[in-house]
């Protein structure tokens, strides 16, 4: 016990980070939580057991990875009770950092918070926003955002990775989640997929048909029979190039909901799908043009 102690008093002597120095353990790293000052790996010799994700985070052997997406650590402003002496070396600490990071750099640290939060507020889950973070970070490196919108770009971004994963998702939608309009999102995805020259798959109108069906409390085999119907009318020359997925997947339902005596009223299918009931009726009279066509 006394060797132990020994050890402990010897690091407090060494912690002077800060005026006052307390420093703890997290996930694998020694971290003052007053000035955020890390002082090394925490290493262990014979490995604890940890039952409850408390323990888990908290005796985790190894240092959380970074993505490339900014500077580490940012120096605070400090209070009245930190000596003058700590104010002006960390004054001067905070102006090198300024002066040494990127421009790549300083807008990450503006873009990142910004497109996770974005990503939070859809319930996108991690796989899209990393593919948004990795096309955001080429649309920094390619120089897109000089005299352009942060906001917009992060948007445009989203989209774009929402589009390459083929995840049923509409502007509209993320129009709503970000207070950014629809026409200022998709000039941004424009710009970012001819630029980056990302090849796009066209949207599937069968998970649209899946999330609509559901949306809308119908059965697993009026949503196959949507999807054999929107099959055969593409078989017999139906072009869907150019047409919003969601008129065609809520068209497909709204005949098949109709043939199996499901009431959905065409007002009731055109809110869920947010499209207006004139479009609804237009899609549905060419599906049924060309799915009873006989070749």
């Amino acid at each position: 016990m006394s060797n132990e102690l020994e050890k402990t008093s010897k690091k407090k002597k060494e912690w002077d980070c800060c005026d006052n120095p307390n420093v703890q353990e997290y996930r694998g790293i020694l971290v003052c939580t007053n000035c955020g000052m890390v002082h090394g790996q925490v290493f262990e010799g014979i490995p604890r057991r940890a039952f409850t994700t408390e323990e888990i985070q908290a005796r985790r052997q190894t240092e959380p990875v970074y993505n490339i997406s900014g500077s580490r650590t940012v120096i605070p402003r400090f209070d009245k009770n930190v000596s003058a002496n700590k104010k002006q070396k960390y004054y001067r600490l905070s102006k090198i950092q300024r002066s040494t990071t990127s421009t790549f750099e300083r807008n990450m640290s503006i873009a990142q918070p910004k497109l996770l939060g974005f990503a939070a507020a859809l319930g996108l889950p991690p796989s899209i926003r990393e593919e948004a973070l990795r096309i955001y970070r080429e649309v920094v490196n390619k120089k897109l955002t000089m005299g352009r919108s942060i906001n917009n770009l992060v948007a445009g971004s989203i989209y774009a990775a929402i589009r390459l994963n083929n995840l049923p998702r509409t502007v509209e939608e993320i129009s709503l989640a970000t207070q950014i309009p629809e026409k200022s999102i998709t000039k941004a995805y424009r710009l970012i997929v001819s630029t980056l020259k990302i090849p796009m798959p066209s949207t599937s109108i069968v998970q649209f048909i899946t999330r609509f069906g559901n949306e809308l409390g119908l059965p697993t085999p009026v949503q196959i029979a949507a999807n054999k119907l929107i099959n055969k009318a593409k078989e017999n020359g139906l072009q869907i190039i150019g047409k919003d997925p969601k008129g065609l997947a809520a068209a497909a339902l709204y005949i098949t909901s109709k043939e199996s005596g499901i009431s959905k009223s065409q007002s009731i299918i055109s809110k869920v799908c947010e499209i207006s009931e004139v479009t609804l009726r237009n899609r549905a009279k060419e599906i049924k043009k060309y799915a009873e066509m006989e070749k």
